[in-house]
């Protein structure tokens, strides 16, 4: 059995990696896709404020609404899915899902980025490369704007150029 997990988020690029797993994957009888959405951990100050139930509650919310136009596609499409939230830290919490659903590769969506733009970043889609022991596929978006391409680099050029300036005065 073929298990792939999808991250979804409601964005463009986990619609491309959606649509891109049921083009390669979702024709096979024997594959089970799933689609999960990871919902942040409260900070145990705002946390304490509310029951477990209402948090819950909001969550399961908030992983609906994110997971609606992936659910729609896939029902569209005729494919089997199932459809799981988890919380936490988004690269551990997709890693340990995958694991808990015995998925043989996870195919994540990702923005084309730069080194450096990923660097300052939380990406998710490096912490799943970097933690993970499951196979990631990653289906990339549209190329990035040239402010990124070229702006934070030459930025980044010249704030080490400043500090060296600085250190050797």
């Amino acid at each position: 059995m073929n298990k792939v997990l999808i991250p979804v988020d409601g964005s463009n690029n986990a619609l491309l990696a959606l649509k891109h797993a049921v083009n390669v994957y979702g024709k096979d009888a024997h594959t089970e896709i799933h689609i999960c959405n990871v919902q942040p951990k409260l900070y145990r100050h705002i946390g304490k404020y509310f029951s477990k139930s209402d948090i819950s509650e909001w969550q399961a919310e908030r992983a609906k609404a994110a997971a609606k136009s992936a659910a729609e596609f896939l029902e569209k499409a005729g494919v089997n899915f199932s459809f799981t939230y988890v919380s936490g830290d988004k690269g551990e919490s997709l890693r340990d899902e995958a694991q808990r659903l015995g998925c043989s590769r996870i195919v994540i969506g990702s923005a084309k980025k730069n080194t450096l733009s990923r660097l300052f970043e939380n990406s998710t889609t490096a912490k799943l490369l970097e933690i993970s022991d499951i196979p990631v596929e990653v289906v990339t978006g549209k190329s990035i704007p040239t402010l990124e391409r070229w702006g934070i680099p030459a930025l980044g050029a010249g704030a080490a150029t400043a500090l060296v300036a600085a250190v050797i005065d």
